[in-house]
């Protein structure tokens, strides 16, 4: 049973933090309200006072703890959980042409899943006409995301056939759409980029950015540089999407650098950590490794906010937003047809594949949707287990990656979840240090530390 439990029962979590600031963990609290979107470092002492307020009312309390309760219960409009909407109302679309690869990446997710499938031209026609209809959705702008299962640019074709299709029906009906590609960098000819540019197609390479380590993780270092500045070369922002390994856990701040003195034009860097089973030898090992990712990502993100670089991961992502999955679940179109609530099972020899696929483009190239399974797969969420309960990181969680499930095995998942709580804690604490800055002219730290000296 929770120490607090009418914290807990009003989404306001107490987390030691005192190893943070040099001291025995339960020294300091770090008290957080995600759904106001606030939060204070406060004594143990204090913790009993703001339980009492929750218990009791305030009738005994002062008017600073007033103040206090009244910032922490009072939920931020802006920051609202995003609920799974139903896929007939979706507005992104993902579709992977194929589920062939030109690299053999060390770490590949997907390698297993390789059929050499190709999707049917007809098929992709008929999932954008169900799709790109006034009829269906209500949202103005839709999102389409070219994917790899496989290596996208291995079916060209297929990708300028969505890109022009969809722009015509877009503009028939009054959408706008907002076009994304993900590719490893290898093929990009002068007309692809005039099509992309065409399309204001936002496209990011799958690249680890320095020499060494894109050569030993996924080789063509040279192809991948060469094809990233024909795009920059044309007036395109590409952004970079890299793989976080034991190989380079330590140098994300080096790789940020190289971005910063290499690719000045380049604004976008997501670090992703990697998801392979294969990669760790011991469940030591993966702690270990998310204990080195934490540390350097941060020092990688403030050496990229300083240079005006976006950098960040699906957990820094996810922090600014309020979220009951992981993901919001996916109307992603397989090379096989059918509809993937995940787009990193998108091959029947991907784990998971038969629970995660809730539909299909039949013969008749209609689209045929199980909505109870549906409903089954989007109840997979921070509801769903009751670890998550008193989590102070479920609201930017939302019960973890569904894709982790079918890979990992449950003593790493509950390694993730520590990991995901120490990475949210400290973006609580950067946020809040940045506040006491901006406000106050001096560190987290430093007011700490004047606070103990003046008892």
């Amino acid at each position: 049973m929770s120490r607090f439990p009418y914290m807990q029962k009003s989404n306001i979590f107490p987390i030691p933090v005192g190893t943070n600031f040099g001291h025995a963990a339960e020294k300091y609290y770090l008290v957080y309200a995600p759904l106001s979107d606030n939060a204070i470092i406060v004594s143990p002492e204090y913790l009993i006072q703001i339980e009492d307020y929750l218990t009791n009312g305030n009738k005994n309390s002062d008017e600073a703890l007033k103040e206090l309760m009244e910032q922490l219960l009072e939920n931020d409009p802006e920051k609202k959980a995003m609920i799974l909407e139903s896929p007939d109302s979706f507005s992104r679309l993902a579709i992977l042409p194929n589920n062939t690869c030109n690299f053999k990446c060390s770490y590949c997710y997907s390698a297993q899943g390789r059929t050499n499938k190709v999707l049917n031209i007809d098929v992709i026609k008929k999932t954008l006409d169900y799709f790109i209809d006034p009829n269906r959705v209500k949202s103005k702008v839709l999102f389409i995301a070219i994917l790899g299962g496989g290596e996208p640019m291995l079916s060209w074709d297929k990708v300028e056939f969505t890109f022009s299709y969809a722009g015509k029906l877009c503009n028939k009906y009054g959408f706008t759409p907002d076009f994304s590609l993900v590719t490893n960098g290898s093929i990009l000819t002068e007309s692809m980029i005039d099509v992309l540019k065409e399309y204001k197609v936002t496209t990011s390479f799958s690249f680890e950015i320095l020499k060494d380590i894109q050569n030993l993780q996924r080789s063509h270092y040279d192809d991948v540089v060469k094809n990233i500045d024909k795009l920059i070369k044309a007036g395109m922002s590409p952004k970079l999407r890299s793989t976080i390994t034991n190989d380079n856990v330590l140098l994300q701040t080096e790789m940020v650098q190289e971005v910063i003195t290499r690719f000045p034009q380049v604004k976008d860097i997501m670090m992703e950590a990697v998801t392979d089973s294969e990669s760790f030898e011991s469940t030591e090992d993966i702690r270990h490794f998310f204990k080195e990712y934490i540390n350097n990502f941060f020092d990688a993100w403030k050496l990229g906010r300083s240079h005006g670089k976006n950098v960040e991961c699906s957990a820094s992502r996810n922090f600014n937003l309020l979220i009951e999955r992981f993901c919001p679940g996916e109307f992603a179109i397989t090379p096989e047809g059918e509809i993937s609530m995940c787009t990193r099972i998108t091959s029947p020899l991907d784990p998971g594949y038969a629970d995660s696929i809730y539909g299909k483009v039949n013969s008749f190239g209609q689209i045929e949707i199980d909505y109870q399974k549906f409903k089954k797969l989007s109840n997979d969420n921070v509801h769903s287990y009751e670890k998550c309960l008193t989590c102070f990181a479920k609201w930017h969680c939302g019960g973890g990656c569904m894709a982790h499930k079918y890979v990992y095995k449950p003593e790493i998942l509950e390694i993730i979840c520590e990991h995901t709580r120490e990475f949210i804690k400290r973006m609580v604490i950067e946020k809040l240090d940045n506040e006491y800055r901006n406000n106050y002219g001096t560190s987290l730290q430093e007011i700490i530390a004047e606070n103990e000296r003046n008892g």
